[in-house]
């Protein structure tokens, strides 16, 4: 018995600094993706897939990060690449939805971190260039930011009780449209309205994929849709479908 004690206390010693080092992981991660939305800003796609990556292989549980990276995969047009981030992504934002904790504390800690990581977001946001995709980025972040405090709130529940926000989708949708995957498109872009449904621009990208797979009068309904959401629809689009309609 005598013997066995030490290694108990050294077995002890090494495995309790393991429930702080998620903590380190995430913070150290949260510093590459900050550098990688600076990189989005300055439209260095290459530079922004690096700290991205960085972050995901520093935290390979950081949802945003995945998101950040597909991102910035799709605009150096690696659509598989993009796309296997924004899988992981979505599968992550799933697991943490059905996450249970087995305190409320642990649980509002775990929910305060996101609130960290959802205000970096909405800063690196305002800061960019203030175009149309990051005015509706920033309405979701802000709207993500609402639920989030109103759950805290709360504060009497051990699980997350959060979803897959509108916008994954949007990106898994858009990295199966430049694949030309038609219907898994679809399914993510419906997926996006379901999660949002003031998400335009899902509406519009539907239209284009009713209008590349000849559903004329259905392209039409996306239109209309994406324009009540407040979203500016290409006239360009607008005339494809009447054309073709005849």
């Amino acid at each position: 018995m005598l013997r066995v004690l030490p290694l108990l206390l050294v077995f002890l010693s090494l495995a309790a600094p393991s429930s702080a080092q998620p903590t380190v992981d995430r913070d150290r991660a949260r510093v590459q993706v900050r550098n990688g939305w600076q990189a989005m800003d300055r439209e260095d796609w290459a530079a922004a897939a690096r700290d991205f990556q960085r972050a995901t292989d520093i935290d390979r549980t950081f949802e945003d990060a995945y998101y950040g990276l597909g991102l910035a995969k799709v605009r150096l047009k690696h659509y598989g690449e993009a796309l296997v981030a924004y899988v992981k992504c979505r599968d992550l934002y799933q697991a943490h939805a059905g996450r249970q904790f087995s305190t409320q504390q642990d649980a509002q800690r775990y929910r305060r971190d996101r609130m960290v990581e959802i205000d970096d977001a909405i800063r690196q946001t305002q800061a960019g260039p203030q175009n149309l995709r990051a005015q509706e980025r920033l309405r979701q972040l802000q709207e993500q930011r609402r639920q989030l405090q109103e759950t805290i709130r709360r504060g009497n529940d051990v699980s997350l009780g959060s979803d897959v926000p509108g916008y994954v989708y949007l990106g898994l949708g858009s990295a199966f449209f430049r694949l030309e995957q038609w219907e898994d498109a679809e399914r993510e872009f419906k997926s996006a309205i379901a999660a949002d449904g003031k998400l335009g621009e899902a509406y519009n990208n539907l239209a284009v994929v009713y209008l590349t797979t000849g559903r004329l009068a259905e392209a039409e309904k996306a239109v209309s849709a994406a324009e009540k959401a407040g979203y500016r629809v290409s006239p360009g689009l607008k005339d494809q479908i009447k054309n073709k309609k005849g």
